[in-house]
């Protein structure tokens, strides 16, 4: 768990310029939430970053060490069992720093807080005099107290001027999470489409590999009388792989190393796209859009009352909470299964 000095030293560390919520701020308490804001904001997007840079980086090297080892077991590549070795030490001694983890976690928490703090402010210039943490979730409290005392240490927007929030925060997030909808979309269908063709290829191995022992059945011999498949298995026997295999041998373990491999990438995909949870997203980004459309209709209709917007804000920490919790499970692992 991460305190509010922690928080405030990563904000005094941080050399990324802040984001605002908005420009030319000039209300003293606004600010404060403001520039809160602008640090949490900035510095969720760099460990998020750092969080998805270790995704891959295990996803990789998961695949990696699975292929290796695939080699070493089927084409007698005896020194990959090193390569193994070594791929395991260094995410052991990784993983003993709990580094991937420190990313992931200040990425959700930062995260959450930034979002809280967003909802704040709107509430704020929309005059609303109830404190944010009245409707902070529950889970956020237990889990991330240092959220609620950060929040709760705000000075008091006591303006009474109001202003409109359906075009600066209704229909901005309506916008955003319109083209984040489309953007997960995209993300899923190239994760399908890469898992199709890893089985299509697998299916297609499988086949051959069926039609080569049917025909192994009625070839008295055990020899195959392909010229090409021939030079080809020559080459890589010249090439140092798969020394003193039979033919016939050569041609199984190739089969069971394509298998292997498509396995193997799926794996990766399991690793990164599933870490992801494009599924939860693509259903968040749906959920916000509705949610927001519904807010917009009833601007319109009925004008911006108090209940409307609070109604409107504790919808949206709920979301931030489910958000936070099934991403919560998403920590960085290497993934050999």
């Amino acid at each position: 768990m991460y305190q509010k000095e922690t928080f405030f030293k990563d904000m005094e560390n941080c050399k990324i310029p802040f984001t605002h919520i908005e420009e030319n701020i000039t209300d003293p308490s606004l600010k404060a939430i403001d520039k809160l804001y602008g640090a949490a904001d900035v510095m969720s997007m760099e460990n998020a970053k750092k969080h998805y840079f270790n995704l891959k980086l295990l996803a990789f090297f998961g695949t990696a060490l699975a292929v290796l080892f695939l080699l070493y077991d089927e084409a007698e590549l005896h020194l990959f069992i090193f390569l193994c070795i070594i791929i395991l030490a260094i995410f052991g001694y990784s993983d003993k720093f709990g580094v991937q983890y420190e990313n992931h976690k200040k990425y959700l928490e930062y995260r959450v807080l930034a979002e809280t703090l967003r909802v704040h402010y709107f509430l704020s210039i929309a005059g609303i005099k109830e404190h944010i943490t009245i409707i902070l979730p529950w889970f956020i409290k237990k889990n991330s107290p240092w959220i609620n005392e950060i929040l709760l240490s705000l000075p008091v927007h006591t303006t009474t001027e109001k202003r409109s929030i359906l075009n600066c925060w209704i229909r901005d997030q309506l916008e955003y999470h319109q083209k984040a909808w489309i953007e997960s979309n995209e993300k899923k269908q190239r994760n399908d489409k890469s898992t199709r063709r890893a089985l299509y290829i697998t299916v297609a191995t499988f086949l051959i590999a069926g039609a080569f022992e049917f025909y192994m059945l009625f070839n008295a011999s055990g020899e195959i009388h392909i010229n090409e498949l021939g030079m080809i298995l020559k080459t890589l026997q010249d090439s140092g792989i798969m020394v003193g295999f039979e033919q016939v041998d050569m041609i199984r373990s190739l089969l069971k190393i394509i298998v292997g491999s498509m396995s193997a990438f799926t794996l990766f995909l399991g690793s990164y796209y599933g870490k992801m949870s494009l599924s939860n997203e693509i259903n968040d980004h749906r959920r916000m859009v509705m949610l927001y459309e519904k807010a917009e209709n009833e601007v319109l209709q009925k004008g911006e009352s108090e209940d409307l917007i609070m109604s409107l804000a504790h919808e949206f920490l709920i979301e931030n909470t489910l958000w936070f919790a099934y991403q919560s499970n998403n920590t960085p692992e290497l993934i050999l299964e």
